[in-house]
């Protein structure tokens, strides 16, 4: 190999081990495994393809456009759901879905933006610049972004429908307020199981984590569920309000009310028992994360955004 093509990033032709090896005796280059994976996806025979790198284009560009229509789609979706919701009744249940979507449908529309800016640029970038590894290398990454942004597109677009469906009829939003209601039920079976194993924590393995950081998990849900079973609680009422205005029958809703205030009762015994269950050095461990918990939820009320509520949460650190 002479020493100009020493020099180049462009690895066209040579063999996938040859193309690494030279790559990664550049500064500032990941090692040769790592450069191998990436340019074995423009690879033919273990050698590196300017055909391969052509179709990896034209993959990445398809992707991206995909990634665009759908996401221009979701959008329309939403505008043709706020549209249908200006006949529902003025309840914080319907405004904080709404204003949900629209803060997805925005996000979506941005990341497509995005996703095509990236794509020109490389392009650009690829006319003026022989680097084939770092070339792959972005295509790939952007490629990988366009299919995520493609697929959260498409699940704004199905929580559209679902949406309007549920705008659309008394029976529906019963129905998906009961499964909130069992979901949360059984939640609550699955925290008491865990906690009876806390029980005795001696007989905890050595691979799961240590029984004060259990303790605590279980704690953080505890609080947490202070504020999903508040948020069932606020949707039932304005599922009843629409109902009483609609004069549809609340029979289902009286059975989701006992339900729920059940629910209340076990997530109050259930924060009985994990004091119980405490141990003093697992109160001194996490006492001051727990303090700082409660004041993270004390910034919500329903209607909740729990994602929200798990990013305020995860800016506190680790356990």
């Amino acid at each position: 190999m002479d020493q100009a093509n020493d020099a180049s990033g462009d690895v066209t032709g040579l063999s996938l081990s040859e193309a690494a090896a030279q790559v990664a005796a550049r500064d500032d280059r990941p090692d040769e495994e790592t450069v191998r994976t990436v340019l074995a996806e423009v690879a033919f025979d273990r050698i590196v393809s300017e055909d391969r790198i052509t179709e990896l284009e034209s993959d990445t560009s398809m992707a991206v456009s995909n990634a665009e229509g759908r996401a221009e789609f979701a959008a329309m979706r939403v505008d043709e759901v706020e549209e249908a919701a200006t006949d529902a009744p003025d309840l914080e249940t319907v405004s904080a879905r709404l204003d949900a979507f629209d803060a997805r449908a925005d996000s979506i529309e941005s990341r497509a933006r995005d996703l095509a800016d990236r794509l020109h640029d490389l392009v650009h970038r690829r006319e003026y610049s022989d680097s084939v590894y770092e070339y792959v290398r972005d295509l790939r990454d952007l490629g990988t972004d366009a299919d995520a942004a493609h697929g959260d597109a498409q699940r704004l677009a199905t929580d559209a429908d679902e949406f309007e469906r549920w705008l659309d009829s008394h029976a529906t939003r019963i129905t998906g307020l009961s499964t909130d209601v069992a979901a949360i039920e059984s939640t609550f079976d699955d925290l008491e199981t865990a906690a009876d194993r806390l029980a005795n924590p001696e007989a905890i393995g050595e691979d799961e984590p240590d029984p004060a950081t259990q303790w605590f998990a279980l704690t953080q849900r505890q609080r947490v569920n202070e504020l999903v079973v508040a948020d069932a609680r606020v949707e039932l009422a304005d599922v009843r309000t629409w109902a009483e205005r609609a004069g549809d029958d609340t029979t289902d809703l009286d059975d989701l009310g006992e339900r729920l205030a059940d629910l209340e009762l076990r997530r109050e015994q259930f924060g009985d028992r994990l004091d119980d269950l405490a141990r003093p050095d697992w109160r001194e461990q996490y006492d001051e994360v727990i303090s700082a918990v409660d004041d993270t939820l004390a910034a919500f009320e329903p209607p909740v955004n729990f994602g929200a509520v798990q990013a305020a949460l995860d800016d506190l650190g680790p356990a």
